[in-house]
């Protein structure tokens, strides 16, 4: 005779049970529940950047303080402001990567308009100059650096009052790098990589003498 089996009542509640957490574990897997910024930049990939955790990126900035990203430089230690998209100090300054690099500045808006300086430059070939970099102010692009060589760009922009109070308390500076290569094994592409050595955000009224030649005076947000 074949032997037959009639399973229990209970041996059937279990495999339901278990078929239920099957599908359960599944959708999951497809719906998770995550952080939008992780599912930006891990699921999506509409982010090319992951942030930092806000307890070491906090932003804090001291309004006229020049900040300096070279490694053994007086002031390089803080750390506050790169937020996503640019690599830890090191002797050429802070590194990005990916399509862009974020730095975080909260500090009080003053009543006037704002002077944004700092010193940059690319570690591309000469093949790959020249190139375009946008520098987006709180969601606005206020001008566009041109890397012609290896040589230093310094940006000295003008940062009007409306569009410094247009954000959450301080300025938030995109740096937008193009690519300049295809996708390697890793699927990523190779994007042109900036390097800030130095930065600051100082009042007009307390601008140093002869920064006056504006590189651009940015627009007034489009939302006002």
């Amino acid at each position: 005779m074949v032997p037959t089996y009639r399973p229990r009542l209970w041996h059937l509640i279990f495999v339901a049970l278990f078929g239920l957490f099957e599908l359960w574990v599944g959708w999951l897997a497809l719906n998770p529940r995550v952080e939008a910024d992780y599912r930006a930049y891990y699921i999506d990939r509409t982010s090319s950047c992951f942030p930092r955790d806000e307890k070491v990126a906090t932003g804090y900035y001291p309004l006229g303080t020049p900040v300096t990203f070279v490694a053994g430089r007086n002031g390089y230690r803080r750390d506050t402001l790169r937020w996503c998209g640019f690599m830890a100090a090191n002797k050429q300054g802070i590194r990005s990567f990916g399509d862009y690099g974020i730095l975080r500045l909260e500090f009080e808006v003053p009543d006037e308009d704002l002077l944004l300086t700092f010193s940059s430059f690319t570690n591309a070939s000469s093949k790959d100059l020249p190139q375009e970099v946008g520098v987006v102010v709180n969601g606005e692009e206020v001008t566009r650096l041109t890397f012609k060589n290896d040589k230093r760009v310094n940006g000295n922009i003008r940062i009007p009052q409306s569009l410094a109070k247009a954000g959450q308390g301080g300025l938030e500076i995109a740096f937008m790098v193009p690519r300049i290569g295809p996708p390697g094994t890793n699927s990523e592409p190779v994007t042109l990589q900036i390097r800030l050595e130095a930065l600051r955000v100082v009042p007009i009224s307390r601008a140093p003498k002869g920064t006056g030649g504006w590189t651009r005076i940015a627009a007034a947000p489009k939302h006002q």
